[in-house]
């Protein structure tokens, strides 16, 4: 008996196999440009292209970006929560609330809890449950901001170019009762464990939301292409009984073996953005001192390689 080994080069990949080297994991310092890759499918962006997006924290990021750049970005509301996104749905975190944007906005979205009613420092709150800091003076109020959501969410999905989606953690509070999502814990003035439930989402769970987006994309945008990729952010703390560290991890894990399952089902109407990449393999240093945010330089950079890869033109 002895050892042997064929490839003593190291190089039967390359010779066989023909692969291109980004194919190749690459040794020495990893920088943001060695993601680069072949993307055949991918839409030609210029500042003319309708753009909208949804999802966490770092959707912020990128929907300031785009519009400091002079790129055609949609926005169908202003004001409180709005800032991260087309339309006010504040920061969709995970995938079981952005697919419940996408069926609010075209007609199948009815959940039992409708509102969260309580009392606070002498005055009354009526909260939406399914968007993260959404509040009305009264009932009127409220039923005419949803009716206005729905037509302003209908309209940026139908019409966008690009829809850049962020899909952020696997973690969610939910009704026990329907089963739909919220964006956060409930508050304490309402939280009923009898009623409101947590859990870990799973892949299999978070690919199926992300087909019923795409389903409900493509039925009601039909030129329409989606960009997605992970948020980088960590998660803020869990509700596991595990290290904070070990939740994210796992966290992000599912979500990101999920989209590159959607991801790979369509190919010619969905692209993967390696943001999350950039930040947690391609970056020494991304995040600032509260090891949750991105720095802004970093976002520069992430943005830079989204000109590269996908804007035809800088006009």
């Amino acid at each position: 008996m002895y050892s042997y080994n064929p490839d003593r080069r190291g190089l039967s990949e390359v010779q066989l196999l023909k692969l291109e080297p980004w194919r190749l994991y690459p040794a020495g310092p990893l920088t943001p440009e060695l993601l680069a890759q072949p993307r055949p499918h991918a839409p030609r962006i210029t500042r003319q292209t309708p753009l909208a997006s949804i999802g966490s924290c770092f959707a912020r990021e990128i929907k300031n970006w785009l519009k400091a750049n002079g790129y055609h970005y949609m926005e169908s509301a202003t004001g409180p929560c709005s800032e991260d996104g087309s339309a006010r749905y504040d920061r969709v975190y995970n995938t079981c609330t952005l697919r419940q944007e996408f069926e609010r906005a075209f007609g199948t979205f009815a959940p039992a809890e409708r509102s969260w009613e309580f009392a606070e420092n002498g005055k009354e709150r009526l909260l939406d449950p399914y968007r993260k800091n959404v509040a009305w003076d009264d009932r009127r109020e409220m039923e005419e901001e949803l009716a206005e959501h729905q037509r302003n969410v209908r309209d940026v999905f139908s019409r966008c170019g690009v829809l850049i989606i962020t899909v952020g953690q696997s973690e969610v509070w939910y009704n026990k009762q329907d089963g739909y999502a919220y964006p956060l814990v409930p508050p304490v003035q309402v939280y009923d464990s009898a009623r409101h439930g947590f859990r870990l989402t799973t892949y299999e769970e978070n690919l199926s939301n992300l087909e019923r987006v795409y389903e409900l994309f493509a039925a009601n945008n039909p030129d329409g292409h989606v960009l997605i990729t992970v948020s980088p952010v960590p998660l803020r703390a869990t509700f596991r009984a595990v290290n904070a560290l070990v939740a994210n991890s796992a966290s992000k894990a599912i979500l990101r073996a999920a989209v590159d399952a959607f991801v790979s089902r369509h190919p010619e109407r969905v692209t993967y953005f390696p943001a999350y990449e950039v930040v947690t393999c391609a970056e020494q240093a991304a995040f600032e001192d509260d090891n949750r945010h991105v720095k802004v330089e970093v976002v520069e950079r992430i943005m830079g390689l989204f000109e590269q890869w996908f804007v035809s033109s800088n006009v």
